[in-house]
């Protein structure tokens, strides 16, 4: 049977003269985030409808491990992703590697962030606090509610539990002994500073009970009444006053976040960061407190009337929290962590 040979639509038109209209495809980006629960909650309050707003296609990566993931990327010569999601840091440890493009304060709303969360490459966007935590059938209401009385174990006798790593309990002891919040990272950083952050843990070293090592160990060694008092992050704190008997404090909390960040070598750097912008609009941010007890970053996320009234208390940001809390300085961690944390272990195992 004969055919007729196809002509294209596109070779009529061209024999005709006739223009055709651009075809548009949505641009698709590669952002890399955490999986499980955190992952969803990300998608759903943030990159879901900052996506569809800005008419982007997204390919999600889960990752436990985001900067080993952007490590081999940089080590393949091959960057797929486009926007990153880090620990705070993580996220200073990439940029000393120079695996970070430099955020474009063109687009993304640094006045938006408190001055001390600022940051060159990794735009914050939500945080938790390490604190202070009880059991109330122990103390009832005379719980020691700064770091100095928790060091006091005269007057609140009990057993203690702190975290088996040097970062942010270096801080919470030089805040016991006395150094002002906006000056302990000087005083980390001077000389004899860490030795008397030292010093100052191993005068509590022996009413110590447990150095713990997993967060889900923190909630609950105060849960089963192993520990009276017990340093944490502040969501498992309240995974264990809902179990109780217990209470928590975030005055003096030590602040840290995670960010948001573009790979060095992503080739849709401009995308990348606009939708980074569009993923931490007031009302975003405020909207993934409904999945997870993390504090927003944008200062504006509490003005927006979206966060229930009966969870702000639980938020390291919110205002009624915020005054007394201090950012964790992650460059400070990047570039003094080994040595704090060598003469941290070896105090512990005197």
């Amino acid at each position: 049977m004969f055919r007729k040979p196809l002509t294209s639509t596109l070779s009529l038109a061209l024999i005709a003269g006739v223009s055709l209209p651009t075809l548009v495809t949505a641009q698709t980006l590669t952002i890399t985030a955490a999986g499980g629960d955190y992952g969803t909650a990300l998608k759903e309050a943030m990159w879901g409808p900052a996506a569809s707003e800005l008419g982007f296609e997204i390919r999600e990566e889960s990752q436990s491990d985001s900067l080993a993931a952007l490590r081999m990327q940089m080590m393949s010569g091959t960057v797929t992703t486009d926007v990153i999601h880090l620990g705070s840091a993580e996220a200073a440890q990439a940029a000393a590697l120079d695996l970070l493009e430099p955020l474009d304060t063109s687009i993304v709303d640094m006045e938006s962030l408190p001055e001390g969360a600022r940051n060159d490459y990794c735009f914050p966007f939500d945080s938790y606090g390490t604190v202070m935590a009880w059991n109330t059938e122990t103390f009832g209401e005379n719980a020691p509610k700064t770091w100095a009385e928790f060091w006091d174990t005269e007057a609140f006798p009990g057993r203690r539990a702190l975290r088996a790593n040097a970062q942010d309990t270096l801080e919470i002891a030089l805040l016991s002994d006395g150094v002002a919040p906006d000056e302990f990272y000087d005083v980390l950083s001077s000389e004899g500073g860490l030795d008397r952050a030292i010093a100052r843990l191993a005068e509590l070293n022996p009413d110590v009970a447990i150095w713990w090592t997993s967060g889900a160990q923190s909630t609950q060694i105060l849960a089963d009444g192993e520990v009276d008092l017990v340093v944490t992050w502040n969501g498992r704190a309240a995974a264990a006053k809902e179990q109780g008997p217990a209470d928590y404090t975030f005055k003096g909390s030590i602040v840290g976040t995670d960010c948001l960040a573009v790979p060095a070598g992503s080739e849709n750097v401009e995308d990348a960061m606009r939708l980074i912008a569009g993923m931490t609009t007031a009302e975003r941010e405020a909207k993934l407190t409904d999945y997870i007890l993390y504090g927003p970053m944008n200062k504006g996320a509490y003005e927006t009337g979206l966060i229930p009234e009966d969870r702000l208390p639980l938020l390291a940001t919110a205002p009624e929290n915020a005054g007394t809390s201090v950012y964790s300085d992650p460059s400070w961690w990047v570039e003094n962590g080994e040595a704090a944390q060598i003469a941290f272990d070896e105090m512990i195992n005197r």
